[in-house]
């Protein structure tokens, strides 16, 4: 309930005011579900950084959880979510023995959803001669979604160090199945039957290793280690009236990251910190159908910090540059190499006990998805070619934000402004090439996103809070692609109660429209959730409702080009009501011990043009 955070339950995300929030957990990155695994009576305290420095000083705003530390002792704990209104579930079990400085973790679980979707979709195609319409409609559509992980860890806790190593399996299953759609050409009303099957498979082996190192009472090293091996699998089977464009590729994906932290204190108030990344990505990609090709793709970035920070009085400021340099090769071409400054600088200034201003700027660089700088091509349908593109630059990010904090007790108020620019931003191109349409990318966007943002917490009593938070944002695009501009502001609201074992919330969002790709512009839909836990001892049960009595809820889509345009409705049962079920049980054994977080990876990367 502080202002200006919103964290939504229901996709298992955490944004501020400035962006995204990372979370961690004894000043190790974490993600939501290892968070949400977490039980209050197992955390020592809650640290936010709404201005971060040092080890965080690459974030937005950073959330620290410290857990409680235990010395002996073990438990074994399982948890089960099952859904309604879809299929939906999510079962996991966890383990963990202390003994002394040493613990060892056993982490097993497995997901498995499919909501059914449904899609009307219209599209133009401004041929030389002619003008070619295509309708597609679709109803009742397979998107089922399996995943499963095991991992184990053994870490050891001395006086001045910790380290942990992990290592794992997970495993991903993606079907996306229309069967029976439909598709009308006009103006010759030509009507065909549409089978589509997308199919994503991922085997990844996983290692991670974590140290850190107390030099002296003021200087500290921290590092990671942290790699994976995934073998990708893409299979496309598009099939109009018995015509066939289908698309196999089998890739193998090595991923590494080495990250290493070296902090010291100064003294007088002030700190000094040195923050190294190297990131290594190898693709391999064999495709298997029509163009039996071979892509190779070699990617090297490091980025160098060093952040200082300062306290005078009531002033504080934070200055943090950088330096980013990304060398990639892809296989037949020469290799490219970017080397782009960064730089980050916060200050405020307290006005009294009550009020704060606060001033950010971030200058910042982006690079391409690794899956457009691609030179394959592939047919996906009778009308449409897509095209990577190998020569895209990288981008330049400016974000300043200005912003006030009141804190009168009960009531807590955080209002900013802020602005957002962004040259070369990667957008889709489509031009006409005889009788097909062409889809690739270019980088020739300018992006500006100017905003203004409100949000208020009023805790009356410990037992009741609530927080209301607002947002508008104008988007401008402009470059080589078609100018585009809108507006558009979203709006939450969230209440909690607790009674006892008992606790209350309810929280509602308001439809949004926002520019996907820079392109594309979607409108979305009002959404509510409805939740309650008992929670006692060992034992907990959380019962959560998402849009109930609402059956009807969409998402449109609308692009407009030179070449092409469409605008789709689509549906899907996440978006309707429906309920969940969740139940939580531990088992102790020897004292009582500190819960360890589940641990999931994110997806993996893959360099496949889809």
């Amino acid at each position: 309930m502080i202002p200006g955070i919103i964290v939504d339950k229901s996709n298992g995300s955490v944004t501020t005011s400035a962006g995204s929030a990372t979370l961690y957990i004894d000043g190790r990155e974490a993600d939501f579900r290892e968070i949400q695994s977490l039980r209050p009576k197992d955390i020592s305290r809650v640290e936010y950084f709404d201005m971060p420095t040092g080890k965080y000083a690459k974030d937005a705003s950073a959330i620290n959880f410290i857990i409680k530390q235990v010395n002996n002792g073990g438990y074994t704990q399982i948890d089960a979510l099952q859904g309604v209104g879809y299929l939906n579930g999510d079962y996991n079990i966890v383990s963990k023995y202390i003994l002394g400085t040493k613990s060892l973790n056993l982490w097993a679980g497995y997901s498995l959803n499919n909501p059914k979707s449904a899609s009307n979709k219209y599209e133009s195609f401004n041929f030389e001669d002619d003008k070619v319409n295509r309708s597609t409609f679709y109803s009742h559509a397979g998107n089922k979604d399996s995943k499963e992980y095991i991992q184990a860890s053994i870490s050891n806790r001395g006086n001045k160090y910790i380290w942990m190593l992990r290592g794992g399996l997970a495993w991903s299953d993606i079907h996306n199945n229309i069967d029976n759609g439909k598709i009308i050409y006009s103006p010759d009303n030509i009507e065909n039957i549409l089978n589509l099957n997308n199919n994503d498979k991922s085997f990844r082996p996983s290692i991670y290793y974590y140290g850190r190192h107390a030099i002296s009472k003021a200087k500290s090293l921290e590092y990671v280690i942290d790699g994976y091996y995934s073998v990708n699998n893409h299979k496309r089977l598009y099939n109009e009236s018995g015509f066939p464009y289908n698309s196999l590729v089998k890739e193998n994906y090595y991923y590494t990251k080495v990250n290493a932290n070296y902090l010291m204190s100064l003294g007088h108030r002030n700190n000094l910190s040195f923050i190294l990344y190297e990131f290594l990505r190898i693709s391999d990609s064999n495709y298997l159908e029509n163009l039996m090709y071979n892509q190779n793709l070699i990617s090297t970035e490091t980025i160098l910090f060093a952040d200082y920070s300062q306290r005078l009085g009531k002033f504080f400021c934070d200055v943090n540059p950088g330096l980013s340099v990304l060398s990639y090769r892809l296989k037949g071409i020469e290799s490219i190499n970017r080397i782009t400054p960064r730089m980050q600088a916060r200050m405020a200034y307290m006005i009294n006990r009550k009020q704060q201003i606060q001033f950010s700027f971030a200058l910042g660089n982006t690079y391409p998805n690794i899956n457009t700088i691609n030179i394959v091509e592939q047919q996906l349908d009778p009308i449409i070619i897509l095209k990577g593109n190998p020569k895209m630059k990288n981008s330049i990010l400016l974000n300043p934000r200005l912003s006030y904090n009141l804190n009168l007790n009960k009531i807590v108020l955080q209002t900013g402004s802020s602005y957002f620019y962004q040259n070369h931003g990667i957008t889709s191109e489509y031009y006409i090439d005889n009788v097909n349409l062409i889809s690739t990318f270019r980088d020739d966007c300018i992006y500006h996103r100017p905003g203004i943002d409100a949000s208020v917490t009023y805790k009356p009593t410990k037992k009741f809070n609530f927080n209301v938070s607002g947002q508008w944002n104008g988007t401008m695009i402009r470059g080589g692609i078609e100018h585009h501009t809108i507006s558009s502001f979203k709006g939450q609201a969230i209440v909690n109660f607790y009674a006892g074992d008992f606790s209350f919330s309810a929280q509602v969002s308001s439809p949004n429209k926002e520019l996907i790709n820079y392109q594309i512009e979607r409108k979305t839909y009002w959404r509510y959730q409805l939740s309650t836990m008992w929670a006692n001892g060992n034992l907990a049960v959380e019962l959560s409702t998402n849009n109930l009595f609402l059956m009807r809820n969409y998402i449109t889509e609308k692009l407009i080009t030179h070449d092409y345009s469409f605008d789709t409705t689509y549906g899907n049962s996440k978006f309707n009501q429906q309920a969940t079920l969740k139940i939580v049980y531990s088992l102790d054994y020897g004292k009582k011990t500190s819960k360890s977080p589940k641990y999931e990876r994110v997806e993996s990367e893959s360099a496949i043009l889809k």
